[in-house]
């Protein structure tokens, strides 16, 4: 069976999240499909991305405060609008990888998916396991979804890949943001900030201070995208953490090549 990668297309470099404008970074986006267009057409790999939100999600929950859970039915338009969005988002990032000849499919989280406290408890996966083997790339995203607990909240792209991961038994996971990796400090903060190679539970003390964004995110930012990663790694499955914003790094990094951004592994 050919190997299986979930890719994670963070919504900082899809979007144009710094302007907290929910339109699509074209230039971005045409590049990062190109450069996946081009991976698999020189290795057949297995391909299932997962990609973020940007301000098409986190601008409307925000607004509806979809992460504290249902207290009103006004969420309740929030819970719609906020998946309308996304599902435009959505489309244009299928629309982008069926033009570079990439037999992409939407895949709806909201419809599929329970939350218990904000945890994903139910997600089936027997029809992603079947569009696998037929070599499809379903590409899901972060999404609203029912939460036994508070009614309603936020599925995090970043907490559907490592469920996908274990559930789909995948063979590797990367990550593609907006920095080169995984840093001692935040590296938009201080000049002398060191790119951490790999990490695991061991050295994970070594990160003093995570950045968190100062854009509206409702989904928790790079900590829990690290703790999401680390525990991942329990099952053996690695995860690196690379830039899309320097061409042909996911390309490489879907091809095999390692040490691209910060390794995070057992």
């Amino acid at each position: 069976m050919p190997e299986l990668i979930i890719l994670k297309l963070g919504g900082s470099v899809i979007t144009k999240k710094s302007e907290e404008k929910a339109e699509v970074n074209e230039e971005n986006l045409k590049r990062l499909v190109r450069e996946i267009a081009e991976a698999r057409r020189e290795n057949n790999f297995r391909l299932m991305v997962v990609h973020g939100a940007g301000p098409f999600g986190h601008v409307p929950a925000k607004k509806y405060g979809l992460d504290r859970g249902l207290r009103d039915d006004t969420q309740l338009e929030g819970f719609s609008a906020t998946h309308q969005s996304m599902e435009r988002l959505n489309f244009s990032v299928v629309d982008f990888l069926r033009k570079e000849g990439i037999n992409a499919i939407a895949y709806q989280p909201s419809t599929l998916g329970i939350l218990k406290d904000k945890g994903l408890i139910y997600f089936p996966t027997e029809v992603l396991e079947k569009l696998l083997d037929m070599n499809m790339v379903p590409v899901a995203y972060g999404d609203v979804l029912v939460d036994e607990k508070t009614g309603i909240n936020i599925l995090s792209g970043d907490h559907l890949v490592p469920y996908l991961a274990r559930k789909l038994k995948a063979d590797r996971v990367v990550i593609a943001t907006d920095v080169h990796g995984i840093f001692n400090l935040d590296p938009k903060k201080y000049k002398d900030a060191e790119l951490i190679k790999e990490i695991t539970s061991e050295n994970v003390k070594l990160i003093r201070e995570i950045g968190t964004s100062k854009r509206t995110d409702v989904t928790g930012g790079m900590e829990r995208k690290l703790n999401e990663l680390l525990n991942l790694a329990k099952y053996g499955i690695e995860s690196e953490i690379i830039s899309a914003l320097k061409p042909g790094i996911l390309k490489r990094a879907l091809l095999g090549e390692k040490g691209l951004g910060t390794l995070i592994k057992k």
